[in-house]
């Protein structure tokens, strides 16, 4: 139940940090219908002063759920007993995270090796001891990737940026 309940208090925190009321991203009404996972959508989330980006969260109902939206999203790669084991420990671990297509979240960006790759793609982010897959859109520019990055790696440190895991 504390999962749930920091679980829904990022969701609140991260949008009232939100300016303006947008619609939902087209990622999230791709998957709004899907029950074995929650789908959130937080639009122009504040990553800096200056750059917002819109994030899809998919959200795993519990323990047993973990590897099959993990494998629904085609991240196969990690070891299924670490995934496991740190789902709800109190300790913070290293996000996993990388380049993804754009207009298809399930296939990995290679190598960046021009501007214009940076409007293709955007960002997953799985948290391990949450149990969560982040997308963020409105990558662009290397700046706003960039900071995307330093954003996501501070907040492995801030508590309230990014939901503890609980047993419970």
């Amino acid at each position: 139940m504390k999962s749930v309940n920091i679980k829904i208090l990022l969701v609140l925190i991260l949008t009232i940090c939100s300016n303006k009321l947008y619609s939902q991203t087209e990622l999230y009404k791709q998957y709004e219908h899907r029950t074995e996972f929650t789908v959130m959508c937080i639009m122009q989330c504040p990553i800096i002063d200056s750059i917002k980006s819109d994030v899809t969260l998919f959200v795993s109902h519990d323990k047993e759920g973990i590897l099959p939206m993990l494998q629904e999203f085609n991240i196969t790669n990690l070891n299924k007993d670490t995934v496991l084991n740190r789902y709800g420990k109190e300790k913070r671990y290293p996000l996993y995270m990388y380049n993804v297509y754009k207009d298809d979240i399930k296939k990995k960006y290679g190598k960046v090796t021009s501007v214009e790759d940076y409007k293709n793609m955007s960002k997953l982010v799985y948290c391990f001891h949450a149990g969560i897959i982040m997308i963020y859109h409105d990558i662009e520019t290397e700046e706003r990737d960039d900071a995307i990055r330093r954003f996501l790696i501070k907040a492995v440190k801030k508590p309230l940026i990014l939901p503890k895991g609980s047993e419970n």
